[in-house]
């Protein structure tokens, strides 16, 4: 009799690869994210991109601002570094960093400490070039857009990127897989709960008795993909797990065949008709292609209803 609780309630998992592969695809995201993260960033280099850092002394301008929605979202410096070379960085709006004739004043530049700025270094758009082009020459230095990539590079430091980068993406990725396979177990959880209460109903009833000793025989068959199970007497629909499964003793059918018409209309799924003496219609093992389950089940269905017979 246990056998055949723990087949009942395996019926309620008929799709475990479903939360097998969200998981999968769970960790695949977390550990490509993972992987995404830079775990070295290499000092600032104006002719290339990826994630960088940058000792700061003081910034110039902003020399061009962006904006969304009327408001000011990014800022672009001329940023010297500890070295005394002049670098291009964005950064958000409120600076973080002492601004020349701003904050910071000539007489106090030299007791300025250089701070560490880490972002993403990015190609300066040609748009972006020319505004910084007319700060120069605005500000008494000759420059245009065919050389200004000779004294600055044709990169900027944009320290509002965040280092984790598309790793952020892909980790939420992986949170949508991971409460996807979260949800679909525990629907398995309330799937097996619904069983077992119909397990309990037909125990009080009398009923599981007989349903136990006829799966007890070699022609019992379960087929989880079809949420069918078959013995030599009884019919199980697992297709509503909802109330746990439906029990139809098969000496009230007169005829069982293949059917892919639903009220008169044609459909795109295959079922397992099955026809009561007073006219009335079952579907069960609904799929859209038939399978050897299907076929076997098929078979087995019209053996104890049309006794052989096909139709």
């Amino acid at each position: 009799m246990e056998d055949f609780k723990k087949n009942l309630l395996k019926m309620g998992k008929t799709n475990r690869t479903v939360p097998a592969v969200l998981l999968i695809a769970a960790v695949f995201f977390l550990l490509f994210g993972i992987f995404m993260i830079p775990h070295k960033v290499q000092p600032f280099d104006p002719t290339s991109g990826g994630y960088a850092s940058l000792n700061i002394v003081y910034v110039m301008g902003p020399f061009a601002e962006q904006t969304s929605d009327g408001r000011t979202v990014k800022k672009y410096y001329v940023a010297e570094n500890d070295k005394g070379y002049w670098s291009i960085i964005s950064t958000e709006n409120s600076c973080p960093f002492p601004v020349y004739n701003e904050t910071i004043s000539d007489a106090g530049l030299k007791t300025l400490v250089p701070q560490t700025a880490v972002g993403q270094s990015k190609k300066i758009p040609k748009k972006l070039a020319g505004y910084l082009v007319d700060y120069f020459n605005n500000n008494g230095f000759e420059l245009s857009l065919s050389d200004y990539e000779q004294y600055l590079g044709d990169h900027y430091l944009d320290t509002t990127a965040p280092l984790m980068g598309s790793s952020l993406v892909l980790f939420i990725f992986s949170a949508v897989f991971f409460v996807l396979s979260v949800i679909v177990l525990i629907s398995f959880r309330k799937n097996s709960n619904h069983i077992q209460t119909r397990i309990q109903e037909l125990m009080q009833d009398g009923e599981f008795e007989p349903l136990c000793q006829d799966f007890q025989s070699t022609g019992a068959a379960f087929y989880a993909g079809l949420g069918l199970a078959v013995s030599p007497h009884y019919l199980l629909d697992f297709s509503n797990l909802q109330y746990g499964f439906s029990v139809y003793p098969l000496d009230q059918f007169y005829n069982v065949f293949k059917c892919n018409m639903v009220n008169g209309k044609p459909t795109t799924s295959n079922y397992i008709a099955l026809e009561l003496k007073n006219g009335q219609r079952i579907l069960v093992a609904a799929c859209p292609n038939t399978s050897k389950s299907f076929n076997t089940a098929l078979d087995m269905l019209k053996q104890s209803v049309n006794g052989g017979m096909q139709w």
